[in-house]
């Protein structure tokens, strides 16, 4: 399934618009701060809250844990002592998702079990804040996209974020 991942510029924090191919919004994403709490919230295009992503507190390496109806979906964390910059998708159990590429300029891939699953590419898009996901399995949807915004807010910091 391809989604079209594009940041709203004229909103406070990092929020941003998912797309279907066909160009219907699908999913939104937005970015709460309250005090020391900040969190992205997952919206479906219906309203309905799909997942909440909050910065861990207190760690080594920004570290960002993603839960649906509560329960711990993943954390998602910069590779630390690598040569290259990579993320890791940590599932519990195992299975977790390897993110390797070009982070700053929208190009990295996705693997599992040494299979890509996924793909971020910012070619077919000449606005600077949009950029396409290749999701291969419906079933990874919620965790590749939410692994696209947390990308994009560790790699891009010049812009004025809320983590």
């Amino acid at each position: 399934m391809k989604y079209i991942l594009k940041q709203k510029l004229l909103s406070f924090g990092d929020d941003f618009d998912v797309l279907d191919e066909h160009g219907n919004k699908t999913f939104y994403f937005d970015s709460k701060t309250g005090g020391f709490t900040k969190k992205i919230i997952v919206l479906a295009k219906s309203g309905e809250q799909l997942a909440v992503i909050k910065k861990k507190m207190f760690s080594f390496r920004p570290t960002f844990i993603v839960k649906k109806d509560g329960k711990e979906l993943a954390r998602i964390f910069k590779k630390a002592f690598s040569f290259r910059k990579s993320f890791i998708i940590d599932i519990p159990g195992p299975n977790d998702i390897t993110v390797n590429g070009k982070f700053v300029e929208h190009g990295y891939l996705f693997y599992q079990d040494g299979k890509q699953i996924a793909e971020v590419s910012k070619r077919w898009f000449t606005d600077k804040d949009t950029y396409g996901v290749d999701i291969e399995n419906p079933n990874h949807t919620l965790l590749i996209l939410c692994a696209a915004v947390i990308i994009d807010i560790l790699c891009h910091t010049g812009r004025d974020s809320s983590f």
